[in-house]
């Protein structure tokens, strides 16, 4: 629409301040409007840190873009999200977002959502590797106190994170973004989680790594590259689809195994020393 074309033009032209911590304003603004929620529901704290933004930093912006204000204050009335109101505003503060959030927008593609564990093409020659489902995405959630401490003393670019299903939440589709040790820092935007879900739930494997971590001034900006494959697919010891044991887990496989080498020696002492 011409309308949304000459909105991103004045978008831009409004940030081009001379601050370079300006264009970090709209990565954050993006970053609050990513939910968990398949309701499109927003936390009261991630509520309020976008008021903060809509009512401080951005205030002059917005007061030249009237349209994108108003989405934001319906998001601010209703506590929602709507996918229409997310992509209009992808696609408003794209061209002012830093460049290393817009070289490949956040796109899901899907190869083939119909696979199944141990499907075969007939021809019989499919990869194993192939790749079945690829996401980059903006972690939600990241404010919650667990995740925010989470966040800044583990999240750095370039390291891998587990993407773990959680069947008893609210939202059926969600999958919780940890780190590789297992600590969260945030879920995968509903709008991703929905179809990534049914593939993850039929064993399909992957590599999933932050490819940018901001910290932002009201919000934590956390980018994810995924790709998922076949259950077979052969990925090698550097795959974060394999999740590592937690601290207490580990601690008892010693425990027990110290238990079981002491119960082994005290035996052998028995029977040397038996008359």
């Amino acid at each position: 629409m011409p309308w949304r074309a000459a909105a991103r033009a004045d978008f831009r032209q409004s940030f081009d301040t001379g601050n370079e911590s300006q264009p970090y304003v709209g990565a954050e603004l993006l970053s609050l409007c990513q939910t968990a929620m398949e309701d499109g529901r927003l936390s009261a704290r991630e509520l309020q840190s976008l008021r903060t933004l809509r009512e401080g930093r951005m205030r002059d912006q917005l007061a030249e873009l009237p349209y994108i204000g108003q989405i934001l204050d319906q998001i601010l009335h209703t506590g929602q999200v709507m996918p229409g109101q997310l992509r209009t505003l992808q696609q408003t503060l794209e061209p002012c977002l830093p460049a290393e959030l817009t070289r490949r927008r956040a796109k899901l593609r899907v190869v083939d959502p119909d696979w199944q564990p141990g499907e075969v093409e007939d021809t019989g020659d499919r990869l194993r590797n192939e790749v079945l489902a690829s996401a980059r995405f903006t972690v939600a959630g990241c404010l919650s106190d667990r995740h925010a401490s989470t966040i800044r003393r583990h999240a750095r670019a370039g390291q891998p994170v587990l993407l773990v299903r959680e069947p008893d939440d609210a939202n059926p589709h969600a999958i919780r973004v940890c780190t590789a040790s297992g600590k969260p820092i945030g879920f995968v935007p509903a709008q991703h989680a929905k179809r990534l879900a049914p593939l993850l739930d039929r064993g399909a494997r992957y590599r999933a790594h932050l490819t940018h971590v901001l910290a932002g001034e009201v919000a934590p900006v956390l980018l994810v590259q995924a790709y998922l494959y076949a259950a077979d697919a052969e990925l090698g010891a550097a795959t974060a689809s394999t999740r590592k044991m937690t601290r207490s887990r580990l601690a008892g496989a010693v425990w027990l195994l110290r238990l079981v080498v002491g119960l082994a020696i005290a035996a052998a002492v028995a029977f040397v020393l038996k008359p």
